[in-house]
């Protein structure tokens, strides 16, 4: 097998960011970013957001297949519908009914598929080798790295899901595909229009933690310029990229990644002037105590609907300039990406249809087909 490794709502990471103690909630940044340099440098909250230029279009906005890294194509022309029509007919009701189950008991499990799918996607291409929990090669793997770890949730349930599919189609659904089915399946059950998705993936027997921390994911405090330019690489421009980030219409995030907005913003002990005292309030009584430990640091909904995908996120940042994750307070703040945001605010109905078109666009990056890859009977660990 050839396969070159690529060089990211959720975003969400692990680990609680450390206080000092006896400062209260004044946050250390030397300390922070010392102990957990994953969550950002220090200097990455202080880079200049440059205007909108033609040059800025033209590499981001215009940017053509044949531009884009070899690694960065979307490999569609072997992925179809119905590609399991004869050989497991009743996949797709399987994994519909399978995954209905799973959020009786648990109605985050939306959240958790569509973000366990972008991060498998954006690190390698879509070939679950975010679910190993090893490799042959003995290398740590994507799921162990820091960009990932506890706070990225869904594994298990791929598990269930996949043990489900095996019991009527013995190794013949790849759990490449049996994640893209799911997650197409979060999306209808979270409000959209149902789509079928194309399959014919097949599953890497690698996973590398190292490529998964050589940015190729987005942290919390990211820039517009430091966003634009992962998913420029990964071939996506900059009306996709907000439209992917639509997704953050679901689930929650942990105090420990925007509580400095509401407390210490860049080591002033002033909130981040950005936030209206309303929303600073909500924040501040809601992550009351930055020493808590990780699992006890209360999570808050990305807006107020967080098992619906709506386009209720984009809404709130203009009409409350409400946002969590620095790296999405500054999406209304930037004219490059204003007018999307705009735009998806006020159009409910062609936020589904670009989501889902961009789902299809990101669902089909970088895949293995035909003689590439494997089908694993175990999605934790290859044949």
């Amino acid at each position: 097998m050839s396969r070159i490794f690529l060089t990211t709502l959720s975003l969400l990471l692990l680990l609680l960011a450390p206080y000092a103690a006896g400062e209260g909630l004044k946050y250390k940044n030397s300390e922070f970013h010392n102990l957990f340099p994953f969550l950002g440098r220090d200097e990455d909250s202080n880079t200049e957001i440059t205007g909108d230029t033609p040059e800025d279009r033209k590499e981001f906005n215009d940017r053509l297949p044949y531009s884009m890294p070899k690694n960065a194509v979307q490999s569609t022309s072997k992925l179809g519908q119905g590609f399991y029509d004869q050989s497991c007919p009743d996949v797709e009701n399987i994994i519909s009914k399978a995954f209905a189950q799973i959020l009786k008991d648990n109605p985050g499990a939306i959240a958790h598929v569509i973000r366990l799918q972008f991060h498998d996607c954006f690190v390698n291409g879509c070939d679950a080798s975010i679910l190993l929990d090893f490799t042959p090669s003995g290398d740590n793997v994507e799921k162990s790295s820091s960009f990932n770890g506890l706070l990225l949730k869904g594994a298990d349930l791929m598990d269930d899901i996949k043990g489900k599919v095996e019991e009527k189609c013995p190794g013949i659904v790849s759990c490449a595909d049996v994640m893209t089915f799911s997650t197409y399946e979060a999306m209808a059950m979270a409000g959209l229009p149902r789509k079928r998705a194309v399959a014919g993936r097949k599953d890497s027997i690698i996973s590398l933690a190292s490529i998964a921390e050589s940015n190729n994911l987005p942290l919390p405090d990211w820039t517009i310029d430091q966003m634009m330019e992962l998913f420029g690489r990964k071939g996506f421009n900059i009306e996709e990229m907000v439209v992917l980030l639509g997704a953050h219409s679901l689930g929650k995030a942990h105090c420990d990644f925007f509580m400095q907005r509401a407390f210490n913003f860049n080591g002033t002990g002033k909130p981040d002037p950005l936030l209206p005292k309303d929303v600073v309030d909500e924040f501040q009584k809601a992550c009351p105590n930055g020493g808590t430990a990780l699992f006890r640091n209360p999570p808050v909904a990305f807006d107020s609907t967080p098992t619906v995908l709506d386009n209720l996120f984009y809404q709130e940042m203009i009409q409350k300039n409400r946002t969590l994750l620095p790296s999405d307070s500054h999406l209304h703040e930037d004219p490059r990406t204003k007018p999307t945001v705009e735009q998806m605010a006020n159009d409910h109905a062609l936020f589904n249809k670009r989501f889902h078109d961009v789902m299809y666009k990101l669902t089909s990056l970088n895949v293995l087909t035909g003689t590439e890859g494997e089908v694993r009977k175990i999605c934790r660990s290859t044949n």
